[in-house]
């Protein structure tokens, strides 16, 4: 007589089982859940890979697994990261791994491979002697490209992987992908600012500012000095003499160098725009103040503050720099309340302050606060040892980045740099380089005198035969010298007139009271 079971007990194994089924998608659904807040809330590559092979692990009961992120180089088309499990097999566990990823990377889908020793696509892995059972692998993949393999295994004796595993491993290597491309592009994108930093780093050393003159190691010896202090530093010295290199190298030499620099030109902009600049502003300040913004004090908080021509600032504008760089604090443009900074102020003026202070221009307190040290730095003129060096350096530079393959300076083109007077300085003997790099010809191996600018050939204003000719009478030619100068220092500082009367040691109302004299 046939034992029939009874319907009850028929509805109470089935009830059993769709609980188990049940009971397997809340924990995946459980274990899902923990990978997206775990991997979303870091953007170190490492962690992220830990968390999606200790979940994944977890919750196929995988004994092991690896994740393998593809490279770029042809050496190696795969590095692994991290492993879970023992180290005992190490390399035997990375070897295997490389062929399973192999496979997938080159049939782009997903693996599930019970007795994969015995699999005939992968007859490798017999040798190796690890003894693997059950694997699943899938690939991470983000816009069309595969960015690794994540790969489970199980060993002799030990679980085989399902297909319901393999559709788990699919979603988590899904789920997976777009975090682990963005935490890698994160990850790129610090190594590059990093290297850029560097690279500022080096570029900024005052050891790769150019100089063997006794007055350029005279400034060295300062800078030694001054760059592990914070004391203020006040730059003296004509335009063109590199007082902006000098203040970075300040910077990005001393104890503040991974905090930002920040360089304002205080002769370039209006009294009201300057102030805003240097301390901001709240929003409805001024007509046009349509958001807040921050001030370059507080943008430069915990670096350096460069003020360029600090002479051209207002005797109004003077007293808030000062009042900010005793009390350590700023008052936005419109605010009521004020802001702790903690700056080091770095100022260059091409007027000797102490000068502007004598006529009034410039207030007595903020100049004896600004010059803590003093750093002076020499005209090309008074420096003439450095030619040569500084041509060759600049004609290197741009030799890369115009193509040409000019060696040297001719004797006489070097002749013709050393006899010149410099007004405009290095900046001016940059551009000169510049020029004669741009009209070489392709295959010219040196700078000839042709080359050099048209004031090299008695253009210059301070080239007084050739200028002023057979003139005899001194007050025509003390005014056609006169205007020669105003014109060269208006050109050379492209039409900019606060600078252009820097440059001649004149008032702003001054140069322009000459520009109008002259018809200029």
């Amino acid at each position: 007589m046939l034992d029939i079971p009874r319907r009850g007990v028929y509805f109470q194994v089935m009830d059993t089982q769709n609980q188990d089924v049940l009971d397997q998608s809340l924990r995946a659904l459980e274990a899902l859940s923990r990978l997206a807040e775990a991997i979303s809330s870091t953007t170190s590559t490492d962690e992220i890979i830990n968390t999606i092979i200790q979940e994944a692990s977890d919750l196929t009961e995988a004994s092991q697994g690896s994740i393998l992120l593809t490279q770029e180089t042809m050496d190696a088309k795969f590095t692994t990261l991290v492993r879970l499990g023992t180290t005992r097999h190490e390399v035997l566990v990375q070897k295997m791994g490389m062929v399973i990823a192999g496979w997938v990377l080159k049939n782009k889908t997903h693996l599930m491979a019970n007795d994969i020793i015995l699999d005939d696509r992968f007859k490798g892995l017999q040798m190796l002697g690890y003894p693997v059972q059950s694997v699943v692998a899938a690939p991470i993949q983000a816009g069309g490209k595969i960015l690794g393999v994540l790969i489970l295994h199980t060993r002799e004796d030990e679980k085989r992987f399902a297909e319901n595993d393999l559709r788990l491993v699919n979603i988590i290597a899904s789920q997976s992908a777009h975090i682990l491309a963005t935490a890698q592009m994160l990850r790129q994108l610090r190594d590059e600012n990093q290297h850029l930093k560097q690279e500022v780093e080096r570029r900024y050393s005052f050891h790769e500012i150019i100089g063997r003159s006794a007055a350029m190691q005279k400034v060295f010896k300062l800078l030694d000095k001054v760059i592990p202090t914070d004391a203020r530093v006040l730059i003296q010295g004509e335009s063109g003499t590199g007082k902006e290199l000098i203040a970075r190298a300040l910077h990005y030499n001393g104890q503040r160098k991974s905090a930002r620099f920040v360089a304002i030109d205080c002769g370039a902009l209006p009294e009201n725009l300057l102030e805003s600049e240097l301390f901001g502003h709240v929003k409805g300040a001024f007509t046009g103040a349509a958001e807040s913004k921050k001030g370059l004090f507080s943008v430069a908080d915990g670096g350096t503050l460069f003020l360029d021509e600090i002479n051209n600032t207002s005797s109004a504008l003077q007293a808030k720099l000062l009042r900010a760089i005793q009390e350590r604090e700023i008052r936005p443009l419109g605010g009521t309340k004020t802001i702790k900074v903690d700056v080091r102020i770095a100022c260059a003026s091409s007027r000797d302050l102490a000068d502007c202070v004598r006529d009034g221009s410039f207030r007595q307190d903020l100049y004896f606060r600004l010059k803590v040290v003093t750093v002076k730095l020499p005209a090309l003129r008074e420096r003439r040892d450095d030619i040569p060096i500084l041509a060759q350096h600049f004609l290197d530079n741009f030799n890369n980045a115009l193509g040409k393959r000019l060696q040297n300076f001719s004797a006489a083109a070097l002749e013709q740099l050393r006899n010149y007077s410099w007004p405009g300085n290095i900046r001016e003997l940059e551009n000169a380089v510049e020029q004669c790099v741009t009209m070489a010809e392709p295959d010219a191996a040196s700078v000839e005198p042709e080359l050099l600018p048209e004031e090299f050939h008695g253009g210059s204003a301070l080239n007084l035969q050739n200028r002023l000719g057979a003139e005899t009478n001194l007050t025509s030619a003390v005014e056609e010298l006169e205007r020669a100068m105003v014109t060269d220092a208006l050109k050379q500082h492209n039409g900019n007139r606060t600078r252009a009367a820097a440059h001649l040691g004149l008032s702003r109302r001054g140069l322009l009271n000459k520009i109008e004299r002259y018809g200029l």
